[in-house]
């Protein structure tokens, strides 16, 4: 019940484009935000340099508190317009930090924050969230506001879970700056872990994990410790524990035994699944092959068990463009009628 409520509310897709998919050879995303047409307005701000001085403390609604480390940078972004009435997060309508869902800050540093995600019960039992964690409505007003690089973001993003845990659910970040493009999911309180995407690479995914079998050894993997530690204390473990290698979204985002409403069924697997036939041009994926395979999950794995580059079998039929991606995003099953927010990076 509780999954269901929280899809009614809000939901969200997103899907990355490589450079070497787009006619400008520059890396494409997308994220969407789907929901009750009864949702609050959305607004463009502008937050100047210095708004959250040095040692100012960040107060979220629910309860998460950060210190500013210096005065903050200047940056632009897209937020909920909870400045006054009810909140949707806590409901109430006292004064609100900024729900900053993505934007840019002065060096070029970009997030888009706000894909939901969840551990399955397991991990959960064994990892319990925290109520006073990281929400992923503080993300993007934090790491735009202290951070440079997308190094540095991924450094401070990391730090924030495993010091501070998780509020209730888990998230997918997107970050990047001028050099390059990471891609993070936090499923579990306290752990963590990012994957630098390649350029010939394009993927899906509507709320549930992306991530597939990951070597954690792989230079272009930020992990935290002790993660299939945890995964093996929930009995959920999937990977060669020797290797260290973990197939993360089956040890702590197995949504097949999790996600059983129709609504959910609907969403995940033949949204899914509709989508990357529009991207392939094809008909060959099935509500059912979706739910089943990971073929277009993400992996750094080879089929003898080596790193190799980070990889899937979606595979685009030709280049595509602005154009091209916004008619996309104006025709079912991207663009309809439930459609909040949309952003193009």
């Amino acid at each position: 019940l509780t999954v269901c409520l929280a899809l009614s509310a809000s939901a969200c897709s997103l899907f990355y484009f490589g450079g070497d998919y787009t006619d400008d050879g520059a890396n494409l995303f997308v994220r969407i935000e789907d929901g009750d047409l009864n949702d609050e307005n959305k607004l463009y701000l502008v937050s100047p340099a210095g708004k959250y001085k040095a040692g100012q403390e960040y107060l979220s609604c629910l309860g998460f508190t950060w210190t500013f480390t210096h005065d903050s940078y200047r940056y632009i972004s897209r937020r909920d317009d909870n400045a006054g009435g009810p909140c949707l997060d806590c409901f109430s309508t006292h004064d609100h930090q900024p729900f900053e869902e993505a934007g840019t800050n002065e060096f070029g540093l970009t997030i888009s924050a706000t894909e939901s995600l969840d551990a399955n019960t397991a991990i959960q039992m064994t990892e319990p969230y925290n109520e006073e964690g990281l929400n992923e409505s503080e993300i993007t007003t934090i790491l735009l506001s202290e951070c440079k690089t997308v190094r540095e973001a991924i450094d401070l993003l990391k730090s924030m879970v495993e010091n501070d845990g998780l509020y209730e659910e888990g998230f997918g970040v997107m970050i990047c700056d001028q050099n390059e493009q990471w891609y993070a999911e936090a499923l579990a309180n306290h752990y963590f872990l990012a994957i630098r995407l390649p350029k010939d690479v394009v993927f899906f995914l509507a709320n549930v994990s992306v991530i597939g079998l990951i070597d954690l050894d792989d230079e272009n993997i930020i992990a935290s410790d002790g993660i299939i530690d945890l995964a093996r204390r929930a009995g959920t473990f999937a990977g060669d524990a020797e290797k260290h290698i973990i197939d993360w979204r089956r040890s702590f985002n197995d949504y097949k035994a999790e996600l059983s409403p129709e609504a959910w069924r609907w969403y995940v697997f033949e949204r899914v699944a509709l989508t990357l036939n529009k991207l392939e041009n094809t008909n060959k994926w099935k509500t059912d092959n979706v739910a089943d395979t990971n073929d277009y999950v993400l992996t750094n794995v080879s089929e003898d068990g080596n790193i190799v580059p980070l990889h899937n079998h979606v595979k685009l039929s030709g280049t595509i463009s602005l154009d091209s991606v916004m008619k996309m995003l104006g025709t079912y099953p991207l663009g309809y009628s439930e459609n909040i927010e949309t952003h193009l990076y």
